[in-house]
């Protein structure tokens, strides 16, 4: 056999073609991979995007009789669509349940979960949170300061794992860790806490 044959002009214009179509079939792979991955680049942007923003908001639940539960407001809201959660500018917790004392939280921002679904919120205070209860017949008026609580507004709990300040009346207590329910009127400091009672003044006889 000739060497020249394996090169005639036929089979090197067909091995050219093969070639060029291999070439064409990888272009075509690695063009298509990424516009793929710039979709799903784009696609995971978008949801991580908010879809809407409100200044000045008003927030209140409804219970199923038709009373109001609670009230949240602050400067800005932001959403986000993808985990349902909303970022919040000086969010002011209150609540409006007429069987519960009245409390009001805030602080200098907060995280709102679950504000779309009209599931169950649960509200994360952040930085110079200040929670007070007024006095009543039954209570002395509270303060509780903290740098975080998380806040369920639908079951009257608050919690957090970070020093706290309790105020109440004339006495303050310290300590790590708390939960308190509204309304049931009940907190627990869960360690490292210490009280400062003032001694209790006797009322001079008329």
């Amino acid at each position: 056999m000739k060497i020249s044959a394996l090169f005639s002009p036929d089979k090197l214009r067909l091995w050219l073609l093969v070639l060029f179509v291999g070439v064409l079939t990888l272009a075509s792979y690695w063009i298509l991979e990424i516009v793929r991955s710039h979709d799903k680049t784009g696609t995971q942007a978008v949801r991580t995007r908010p879809d809407y923003y409100v200044d000045n908001f008003n927030f209140v639940k409804m219970q199923p009789n038709g009373q109001n539960k609670y009230r949240i407001v602050g400067t800005k809201l932001v959403h986000y669509p993808n985990d349902d959660h909303a970022d919040v500018t000086l969010p002011v917790i209150t609540n409006l349940d007429p069987d519960s004392p009245p409390m009001t939280a805030r602080s200098e921002r907060g995280v709102v979960h679950n504000i779309a679904n009209q599931s169950e919120n649960e509200v994360h205070l952040y930085d110079n949170v200040v929670v007070n209860r007024p006095k009543s017949e039954k209570s002395n008026h509270l303060q509780l300061n903290t740098e975080y609580l998380i806040a369920y507004p639908d079951k009257n709990i608050m919690k957090t794992d970070l020093p706290v300040k309790l105020i109440t009346g004339d006495t303050i207590t310290t300590g790590v860790g708390m939960m308190a329910n509204n309304d049931t009127q009940q907190m627990e400091i869960y360690k490292n806490v210490y009280s400062i009672i003032p001694p209790r003044t006797e009322q001079k006889r008329k």
